[in-house]
This record gives C-alpha cells, structure tokens and sequence, in this order.
C-alpha cells in the first residue's frame, strides 16, 4: 500500500505527487530481502523487498512507478505486521510504457 508523507490521498494506494510516497506493508511477516538502498533509482513495478510471511510464502512488494528511494525504514530479518512502514518513495514523475 502506498500513501503520501505530507497529505491523504483520496486513493489508499497511490498518488501522482511530488511529495515523498510511504510504502506500507499489505502482510504481517519477515522480511527477507531488500532490493533497494536509500539514495538509489528504482525502475517501475521493480522488486523492492519481499516477506515471508507467517505461512511460509513469499510476498514480492513492488510499486506501480520508478523514482528514488528516500529513507529505507526496514532490513532483511525485521518482522513486520500489515501497515509497518517499509520505505519512503519519491516519483520521478516521468511516463513510461509498461507491458
């Protein structure tokens, strides 16, 4: 899920906006690996970390948009519950083809 940092969004999961993007957990897990680091570009639907959750499978967390990684709020082996703050996005704004 993602939300805006400095305003609600009328959607709950994603924002056209210059503000920074807080992504937040969809499961309650484990992380198991963190494909990004904070300074870095990230590529539209990128993996950006997976959890393992509670039943043993492996949840891919990715966005629907590329740009820079501001903060990373988590790291492999940090249990997290649905809602855990995971990373802090900011969209590069620019339109690409996907699919």
């Amino acid at each position: 899920m993602i939300e805006t940092i400095v305003k609600s969004s009328q959607s709950p999961y994603y924002e056209i906006s210059k503000e920074d993007q807080l992504i937040l957990s969809p499961v309650e897990g484990i992380v198991e690996h963190v494909f990004i680091q904070e300074k870095s570009y990230f590529y539209e639907w990128e993996p950006i970390l997976t959890i393992k959750t509670a039943n043993q499978e492996i949840q891919e967390i990715s966005v629907p948009f590329s740009g820079s990684v501001v903060a990373l709020l988590v790291k492999s082996g940090d249990k997290i519950s649905i809602n855990t703050k995971l990373a802090s996005l900011q969209d590069d704004l620019l339109v690409t083809g996907c699919d």
